[in-house]
């Protein structure tokens, strides 16, 4: 009896060690897995099969290997996604080793996207949201003599028979057969005076600006106020009056100790500044401001950390979305320059632009969580996590819309459009 008792006891201790046992194994793997890590199962059989006997050891990476998440999603959901040599399916979450890894996305009627990318232990995920962008449809507009951008997506094309206005269709009739002559955004000098586009029609645009426009010899449409630069001044819509302006230039001003942002067509945050004030060397991103010096940027508030970057010199700068964009020049070429938030500054992309554009006045745009670069001689597109250029026009721009651009090509007016779905 006692015999069977103790019995009973060695195999109650022997499960419970054999309990902790499995328990320890467990969460050292559990432990290790949250960490990035898994046991390489299939290299364990293979020692086993084909190598048995053998004592060659080359060190914990034999067995334990790191991991990483790929996560991509896709529109169209149905768009055909290459992973390496093998497929991969939109929103798959797949665990995939560390190393470098090239994705390939097609659809038709879409612009192809290719990504590289690398999982590493200092960011060990590659989760991105690709939107795919329609292939452009290229048409030519009717018989026009000149096109007038009054909004983002308003336009007025003139024609012998009058006006055809619209945004992204070239809908709708107007009839004028007066001078025009556009002063910029939806003011116009015409033998009425100054008119103001409203919808569909003119209208007398008030008298403060019809007195300022007047009484200017060669008024300019700036950053959306009139600038008067015979007399150093400049009115605001909302008449608002300045004088004694050195320069008007990438959105800011210059005045004689101090620099003024424009926003939204009023003037804004004002930065003390002694000396020479030089707005070419000027880089305005976000709401702080920066002097341009031989690739580093460096800021006007002495709060802000410099930006140092593989340039010779910076031409424009802006952020979109979680992305720090920078166009400049090096070794005889143009380059931009992306930053992510959240990757390592070792990460950033940098990519060769066509040398015979100017970036002098480039503006970036957001299409889909993509990048569009506008400047007066074509349009480039680049994929969010690609490399690639992709142009979409590469002729003189007149304007610039969400849903297309009109172009001059061989003296016609062509409109470009990416927003119809195949």
């Amino acid at each position: 009896m006692i015999e069977s008792y103790q019995l009973e006891i060695i195999r109650k201790r022997l499960a419970a060690r054999l309990f902790w046992i499995i328990v320890f194994i467990c969460a050292f793997f559990l432990y290790y897995f949250f960490q990035g890590y898994y046991p390489d199962i299939r290299l364990w059989m293979r020692r086993i099969f084909s190598e048995s006997g053998s004592n060659i050891w080359s060190g914990w990476s034999d067995l334990i290997r790191s991991f990483g998440i790929i996560n991509v999603r896709t529109t169209p959901q149905e768009a055909s996604i290459y992973l390496g040599s093998g497929t991969y399916t939109s929103n798959e979450k797949r665990m995939s080793d560390y190393g470098d890894y090239t994705m390939h996305i097609t659809e038709s009627g879409y612009l192809s996207n290719t990504m590289d990318f690398r999982i590493d232990r200092e960011k060990p995920f590659f989760i991105e949201k690709v939107s795919l962008l329609p292939k452009p449809i290229y048409r030519k507009l009717q018989k026009s003599n000149e096109l007038y951008q009054v909004t983002d997506n308003t336009y007025i094309i003139r024609t012998a028979s009058g006006l055809i206005w619209s945004g992204a269709t070239m809908t709708g009739r107007v009839n004028y057969s007066g001078s025009l002559d556009q002063i910029g955004g939806v003011y116009f000098m015409t033998n009425r005076g100054v008119l103001r586009w409203s919808t569909d029609k003119f209208l007398i645009a008030d008298q403060y600006i019809q007195d300022y426009v007047e009484t200017c010899p060669h008024v300019e449409w700036v950053s959306r106020l009139f600038s008067c630069p015979q007399v150093h001044s400049l009115l605001t819509e909302w008449h608002q009056y300045m004088t004694g302006i050195l320069d008007i230039s990438r959105g800011l001003i210059a005045r004689s100790g101090s620099i003024r942002e424009i926003s939204d067509g009023n003037i804004g945050k004002i930065w003390d500044q002694t000396g020479t004030i030089d707005l070419s060397q000027m880089i305005r991103i976000d709401a702080e401001l920066y002097m341009s010096n031989f690739g580093v940027l460096s800021p006007v508030a002495s709060t802000v950390e410099p930006i140092v970057l593989p340039l010779e010199h910076i031409i424009s700068a802006t952020t979109l979305a979680d992305d720090m964009l920078f166009i400049g020049d090096r070794d005889g070429s143009y380059h931009l320059i992306i930053r992510h938030s959240s990757d390592p500054i070792d990460r950033e992309r940098d990519i060769i632009l066509p040398v015979h554009l100017s970036y002098k006045d480039a503006r970036f745009h957001t299409l889909s969580g993509n990048i569009l670069i506008e400047t007066t001689g074509g349009i480039l597109f680049i994929y969010r996590g690609s490399n690639d250029l992709n142009w979409i026009v590469e002729w003189e721009i007149l304007s610039y819309s969400e849903s297309g651009v009109a172009y001059r090509q061989d003296e016609q007016i062509w409109w470009a459009d990416w927003n119809k779905q195949p």
